[in-house]
């Protein structure tokens, strides 16, 4: 990334959930950036104690005159002080609420936040063991849209791949923007504007695909490109996406017939056949696994047929969520 400043943000802190307005994420990827020399994959041995940090008011006001701004500011580190962020493990029933920045020293004349972190947010902060995505700080720091802010690291997590696949339930959660519950004002008042500014100010070139169960849109894909350079896998999702694309246009007889065809090709047994016909959901998820097969997106060490299977048949209840499914980028994911 050239010289630009990067950091790394630990999935934990990623996937779980922030309280942060726009002003209080710039302050929170500073800490990030802070922090990067002590990030480490053993976070067992972290010697954890509250940290203290000094931050230019610069850093986070990006283009704005402090002394205009004082009272703006006040309310804001006011706020930060009492701000949450919360992490789910769902799976062992562990639900963790933290308040990362319960101090805050700003003395206007120097320009400075004098910020402690607190020791029990730490470890989430320096702990890469569980994957990471990083992305250049001018870039993340240029966006003033909170939506923006919360697309892009995301983004950067798939930019190896070039494909970010996801339901778009999952996304309202993601973005906080539940109440957007049509699709189509999800994709007018958050998606169209987070791309646009994300695709002007910052290095990625985003472009979106649309796949339908039925008449409604479930799934998004995101196509993720680095501005003048294009990854080899980067072209597979491509053509994988167009498949998407076509498939979704189909109605489902069609869709019926072309898997049929496909199947052909692998040794299912009949009962596996017949769930993949019958099934819309077993239907489309076998499209797309077959496409991302066909054009080399994926790696099959088995062979295409118990590759498909393990992912469709592994547990009774059907195909598993995008979380599951999902491709991710490369070693940081």
């Amino acid at each position: 990334m050239n010289d630009e400043i990067v950091i790394r943000e630990p999935l934990t802190l990623l996937l779980g959930r922030s309280e942060f307005s726009l002003h209080e994420r710039r302050l929170y990827w500073n800490i990030l950036k802070a922090l990067k020399a002590e990030q480490t994959f053993d976070v067992k041995s972290y010697r954890v104690e509250d940290r203290q940090f000094r931050i230019h008011y610069s850093d986070v006001f990006v283009g704005e005159n402090s002394h205009a701004q004082t009272n703006v500011i006040l309310k804001i580190l006011d706020r930060v002080t009492s701000r949450k962020i919360k992490i789910f493990d769902q799976d062992r029933g562990k639900y963790t609420f933290i308040v990362p920045i319960p101090y805050i020293h700003y003395e206007s004349h120097k320009g400075y936040f004098d910020i402690v972190v607190n020791s029990m947010v730490l470890p989430y902060f320096i702990d890469l063991s569980k994957g990471y995505s990083q992305y250049e700080l001018n870039a993340a720091v240029s966006l003033s849209s909170e939506y923006s802010q919360l697309l892009f690291p995301r983004l950067t997590r798939f930019i190896d791949t070039g494909l970010w696949r996801v339901e778009v339930t999952e996304l309202r959660e993601l973005l906080n923007a539940q109440k957007y519950v049509r699709y189509s004002n999800l994709k007018q008042m958050v998606l169209s504007n987070a791309i646009s500014e994300i695709n002007r100010k910052t290095y990625l070139d985003i472009t979106i695909t649309e796949q339908k169960e039925g008449r409604a849109v479930k799934w998004l894909n995101f196509i993720i490109r680095r501005k003048g350079k294009t990854s080899p896998k980067a072209v597979y999702f491509e053509l994988v996406n167009k498949d998407l694309k076509k498939a979704s246009e189909l109605s489902l007889a069609d869709k019926q017939k072309k898997a049929a065809e496909f199947l052909y090709n692998y040794q299912f047994t009949d009962s596996q056949k017949r769930t993949i016909l019958e099934s819309e959901q077993y239907l489309n998820e076998f499209l797309r696994l077959d496409s991302m097969v066909t054009h080399g997106a994926v790696t099959v060490a088995t062979t295409p047929t118990r590759y498909i299977a393990g992912i469709l048949f592994k547990d009774a209840s059907g195909p598993k969520s995008s979380k599951a499914k999902r491709v991710s980028g490369s070693g940081k994911s």
